[in-house]
């Protein structure tokens, strides 16, 4: 109609900020304080001012700095934020008990000493910072990077989520791993000799030896074992960290050592303490090292190694690779089975020279035994 007007409503964006591309173009931002969220709509891609649901998503950023939240609440963006959003999700969830209880321990160190630290402006020297700090304890640095890794590459995939900006890459990603030392290593025969003859049939530290021995298990699955698990000469392990089921047969040294051990206590875990309780895992490494240094053996034979020594036996006496891995796991047969072709090339190496040997000795003694057509007949 003529003489009507339309009027503009100006709507105040007091947080919008834009960054000019290569070629002039802008690039919209919520910027406040130190960061900058891209604003984008809910299919993740870039909006402009003018585009239908720019508003909108500006609106739901901006709703998130403006929610009232408990003092105990981390910060959106934060390290404590992406641990919490962490431990919440699938990827979390669905982890074996004992994995979702080693990586709670990380994760709440990490939640406690660096929790405050944004995730979108933490440099990579930050990540290295950390490890170096762990120095002294290699193994514990190498894996409190390696869950740092996984939990960034976590916020890497929710950019959103974690107002991280454009082009943010994982600081954690190919890290600077420390050196570990040798690690464990199998048993050698002298020395499974040498510890039986410290610890004799009857003994709490004989037992569980041979109970690690000759079924190959870790320490959190053999302390708690009780009796119905050992039923018609096999052995059943529910694997903590695997969630595997294995049934292992009962050898015979391990059915001499079990079998009137458990004539000595009526309890109805294998290896009780004097009050009847489970073993706890811990008090039986520290038990078994002490053990170990008892029978007078370095410090290389380790609890940890009679898993490998399971799996090496096993391979040298012919048990088929799928098996001992089902038994002892991938990378533990993975290591025994380089460790048994070093062994086998050295006992090749050692016989060829030994034939080498015999062979020069015997022609030496007799020239004319491996040339015998020389001379001819008379």
């Amino acid at each position: 109609m003529v003489g009507e007007t339309t009027s503009v409503v100006r709507v105040d964006l007091p947080y919008l900020w834009a960054a000019k591309g290569r070629r002039g173009r802008p690039y919209w931002f919520y910027r406040r304080g130190k960061q900058r969220v891209p604003i984008i709509g809910e299919d993740g891609q870039r909006l402009a001012q003018g585009d239908n649901g720019f508003l909108e998503a500006y609106e739901r950023i901006h709703s998130t700095f403006g929610t009232t939240k408990r003092t105990d609440d981390p910060t959106i963006g934060s390290l404590a934020h992406l641990i919490t959003a962490y431990r919440a999700a699938p990827e979390f969830v669905s982890l074996s008990g004992r994995s979702r209880k080693d990586y709670s321990r990380y994760l709440d160190m990490l939640k406690a000493k660096h929790g405050h630290r944004p995730v979108a402006t933490m440099p990579r020297e930050a990540i290295l910072k950390m490890c170096d700090e762990h120095q002294s304890t290699p193994r514990t640095a190498n894996y409190l990077v390696a869950i740092l890794r996984r939990i960034l590459g976590y916020a890497e995939d929710r950019p959103s989520t974690f107002r991280l900006p454009t082009g943010w890459t994982n600081p954690a990603r190919r890290p600077r791993m420390l050196r570990t030392g040798k690690g464990h290593r199998p048993w050698e025969e002298s020395e499974i000799t040498a510890y039986r003859r410290r610890w004799p049939i009857g003994t709490l530290e004989r037992v569980l030896f041979e109970g690690f021995l000759n079924t190959g298990q870790r320490g959190g699955d053999v302390a708690p074992m009780v009796r119905s698990q050992y039923f018609r000469h096999e052995i059943g392990v529910a694997q903590e960290k695997t969630g595997e089921r294995v049934w292992i047969p009962v050898s015979q040294d391990l059915r001499e050592a079990l079998d009137p051990w458990l004539r000595t206590h009526p309890h109805v875990v294998l290896f009780p303490t004097p009050t009847g309780r489970p073993l706890k895992a811990d008090h039986m490494r520290h038990m078994m090292r002490d053990a170990i240094r008892a029978a007078e053996l370095p410090d290389s034979c380790t609890l940890h190694g009679l898993r490998y020594t399971f799996a090496t036996r096993a391979i040298e006496l012919g048990l088929d690779w799928q098996t001992t891995e089902s038994i002892v796991g991938h990378k533990t047969a993975q290591m025994a089975s380089k460790y048994t072709a070093k062994r086998r090339a050295a006992r090749l190496a050692i016989a060829t020279l030994d034939a080498a040997r015999t062979a020069k000795v015997k022609t030496a003694a007799d020239p004319n035994e491996t040339h015998p057509q020389r001379g001819g007949s008379k």
